[in-house]
């Protein structure tokens, strides 16, 4: 998640310590902290031998009779493999990366403190039921008792910046989940985006722009408000710091999942398919696990540093996941007494608002920054932080006294609650639908869309998590906070949340996109910034394509990169006048393409071109507000990058319903209309496209889109060939099956958002499953594992998903007995 380009400037990397590691030095330093895979290891508070087969993919098989020794093993090995990427994981969650980065990780750590994540996973512990307590606890036992016995040979990381690690507490487990949920719950940055534009071109204007389903309803102005153009300046501030820490947070991290049920696949039994999209970073977000022990058999992807598995499945059932973009956060506008910093308004009276203070150590600096964080009845204030708004968030029509404005954020996962990490283990043990929507009603945030399938035969689908019912707005945009007039009535009830038990067609398709329609009850309260839909009804058509499924079949979809909204933009410039011979090879390309977007495809390399420059020549009345970064702290985005690629299908729904002759339009107005755009789109994108070669014929998608794994440390240009990994052609898009999007304008440098971890599922042979990581196992630079799986990633291949011991000991590397 980190892009550091700023890090070998910032954070002191001596040169002598790098030039100290070259040669020799340089591969000791490697091996040195390459874990133990075979023999004998000891594991304190062990009821029994624990047994960890390693697999040739690196896949450990942990073998234990207790809860809490399989799940002590689980510690030992994700601290073996991907110890450094832990560090840096509960260090971001708890604000603390100023203390190993230096002043440039300050304004992260300042934006995470505010939202006080550390407090919060604190007062979480106390709320562990007693079982979850236990086997949390068993698992930072086998964490400790790594770093206990190996805190001599730790990795390359912690050398280089010269600090060892403390021992890990419960909080540190539970702290991480509220760092994942901010990256999937990103509707707070869009609030300001979306009051920008309010403010630089009116409301009715505004709601014609946005880029909402058909059935979603138009933008909603709070009554006696209006937008200042500089709303959320002073959070901006902390951008130019945080950047290098942020890659794309706000890029569509979704996903897809889908299953069918036995009447669609060639063995009669349900397939369940799952490929979460995520920024790609070496080491990788997931780790696959295997856990067979006590009450637990279970395997999938799990996260290094939080206990169980994730995705996958159970003796049971088969799950996946997808972001559910469904809006469980809101901004007040608070309004402040210039006379006294801590009062705020509140329904015509004044209410005090809870001070806290932070301190936060930074390397390099003598003193520590101190920052104090207001929080209102709404949540913390997040713009600013500690200092006074110099001019008005929102102006007041009809009321003249003056006030301070700032933002408060409101949003579930600031409730303290342990939700996820109570799921996740009882997802681990579910062996029914009953039991399986038992499990989701204690996962809170972030929203998910969940897909399943059982050994009986059944498949289904549900929305998980804490999702607000909105008094007088839809969350688009700020709300006042002083009225009570906006305020959260309750939730929506988790036994009501959407849910779908073998349906008719048997099967069940889920990609982010809209999932209820207006039949379910709640619909007109659940709001959310979907994707588009062309992922979904892709799937759909190559599922309903073939009569019967296999684990071949699925694969084939996941890998799937025809762009349906490709062979739209090229239906539509067939007819297109150009005078220039070079766009006009260019369009005719385009035109007998088959919209296959992979990276030797010509047709896509223009199509994508093509697409770029169209949606912000039709956008270009929002100006600078297109390249404006909007968040502070921690997760600085571009949110007008995703807003933009949600508008394509109403652009297309546009051109291909304008009138002729050149398709004039009111909504581009004036002056203006489709065919003079599309003319100077191609224009632009032909001029762009020529730096790869004068001839079009020559022009190949992967020459402008390519993958590189990227490690937080691989931005120093001395240490980017031992961590970093690539770069190679891709392809792929936001609207393809298999996803692949890399933004052009990002704050902090590239990221690449796609299939972090794949799975196909087959219940009727758990051997006969498949699953793949965009790297490897593990997070040692030296280790075979490093990125054994990315060759196969990129080319459509897996590793077995290996389950019945025996097929485990016939691909046995290693076994290692911890006692």
């Amino acid at each position: 998640m980190f892009d550091l380009y700023r890090w070998g400037r910032t954070v002191g990397v001596a040169a002598g310590v790098v030039a100290g590691l070259t040669g020799v030095g340089l591969a000791a330093a490697l091996r040195r902290p390459l874990p133990r895979v075979a023999g004998n290891a000891h594991l304190p508070g062990l009821q029994a031998q624990v047994e960890v087969r390693r697999d040739r993919w690196g896949i450990p098989h942990i073998y234990a009779q207790h809860n809490t020794d399989l799940f002590a093993g689980l510690g030992y090995v994700h601290a073996q493999d991907r110890l450094w990427q832990m560090e840096l994981n509960r260090r971001t969650g708890h604000g603390r990366l100023a203390e190993i980065f230096g002043p440039i990780a300050l304004s992260s750590d300042t934006f995470i403190r505010t939202l006080g994540f550390s407090a919060l996973a604190q007062r979480e512990v106390e709320l562990l039921d007693a079982d979850t307590h236990t086997l949390l606890t068993a698992y930072l036992s086998g964490i400790n008792s790594f770093l206990d016995a190996h805190s001599s040979r730790l990795p390359l990381e912690f050398r280089l910046l010269g600090f060892t690690p403390r021992p890990w507490e419960l909080a540190d487990i539970l702290v991480w989940p509220k760092v994942m949920a901010l990256n999937l719950s990103t509707n707070w940055t869009s609030e300001l985006l979306h009051a920008r534009i309010v403010a630089a071109v009116g409301a009715e204007r505004a709601a014609a722009l946005y880029p909402g389903y058909p059935d979603q309803a138009a933008l909603t102005i709070p009554p006696g408000v209006v937008y200042d153009p500089d709303i959320g300046a002073a959070a901006l501030r902390m951008l130019a710091d945080a950047a290098p820490f942020t890659g794309e947070m706000g890029g569509p991290q979704g996903s897809n999942a889908w299953a069918v049920n036995g009447s669609r696949s060639l063995n009669g039994h349900p397939l369940l398919a799952n490929d979460p999209h995520l920024a790609l970073a070496l080491p990788g977000i997931w780790y696959l696990a295997h856990l067979e022990g006590g009450d637990f058999h279970v395997t999938g992807g799990t996260f290094p540093g939080s206990c169980g598995v994730v995705v996958g499945h159970n003796r049971h059932i088969a799950w996946g996941v997808t972001n559910g973009m469904t809006d469980n956060q809101d901004l007040y506008i608070e309004r402040f007494d210039p006379a006294d910093p801590l009062r705020y308004q509140w329904r015509g009276t004044w209410e005090q608002a809870e001070v806290r203070r932070e301190t936060i150590q930074v390397k390099g600096q003598a003193a520590p920054t101190t920052i104090e964080v207001r929080v209102t009845r709404h949540g913390p204030i997040i713009d600013p932080v500690a200092e006074p708004n110099p001019g008005p968030l929102a102006r007041p029509r009809d009321v003249d006294e003056q006030f301070h404005e700032a933002l408060a954020l409101r949003w579930t996962a600031l409730d303290p609650s342990p939700g996820v990490a109570h799921a996740v283990l009882d997802l681990n043990r579910a062996h029914t639908w009953s039991e399986f929507r038992a499990a989701l009603a204690k996962w809170d945030v972030p929203p998910q869309n969940f897909v399943y399938a059982d050994r009986q035969g059944n498949v289904g689908y549900a929305l998980a998590g804490r999702l607000p019912l909105r008094n007088q707005h839809d969350g688009t945009l700020p709300v006042p906070g002083w009225d009570g007039a906006h305020e959260w009535r309750e939730f929506i009830p988790a036994e009501a949340m959407p849910s779908a038990l073998n349906p008719p067609d048997g099967m069940v398709v889920t990609a982010n996109h809209l999932v209820t329609g207006p039949d379910y009850p709640f619909h007109a309260y659940l709001k959310g910034e979907w994707l588009n839909p062309y992922r979904a009804e892709r799937i759909g058509d190559l599922l309903r394509t073939e009569p019967r499924h296999d684990t071949r079949s699925f694969a084939r979809i996941q890998h799937d990169v025809v762009s349906l909204p490709g062979l739209e933009l090229a239906r539509l410039v067939a007819d297109l006048a150009v005078d220039d011979p070079r766009e006009q090879q260019a369009r005719d390309l385009l035109v007998a393409w088959d919209g296959t977007l992979n990276a030797a495809s010509g047709g896509g390399a223009i199509y994508v071109a093509l697409r770029y420059h169209l949606l912000r020549l039709a956008y270009a009345e929002l100006g600078p507000l297109l390249l404006a970064p909007t968040a502070p702290g921690v997760f600085t985005t571009v949110p007008a990058n995703l807003y933009l690629e949600r508008a394509l299908p109403l652009l297309l729904e546009r051109i291909a319903t304008a009138p002729l002759p050149g398709r004039p339009d009111p909504w581009l107005g004036p002056g203006r209309t489709w065919d003079d755009l599309l003319r100077t789109a191609l224009a632009r994108a032909v001029a762009e496209l020529r730096n790869l070669h004068p001839d079009p014929a020559r022009w190949r998608y992967g020459q402008i889109h390519r993958l590189t794994l990227r490690h937080p440390l691989g931005s120093v240009a001395a240490l980017a060939p031992i961590f970093n990994r690539g770069p190679w052609p891709a392809g792929g898009d936001i609207d393809t099956v298999s996803q692949a999007y890399a933004p052009r304008h990002s704050p902090a440098g590239p990221s690449f958002v796609a299939p972090s971890y794949r799975h196909i599922i087959d219940l009727g042979n758990w051997d006969a499953s498949r699953v793949v990581l965009p790297a490897g196992q593990s997070g040692h630079p030296a280790s075979v594992h490093y990125n054994d799986m990315a060759s196969a990633w990129r080319s459509g291949g897996y590793c077995p998903m290996l389950w019945s011991r025996k097929a485990v000991e016939a691909h046995t590397a290693a076994v290692l007995i911890l006692e």
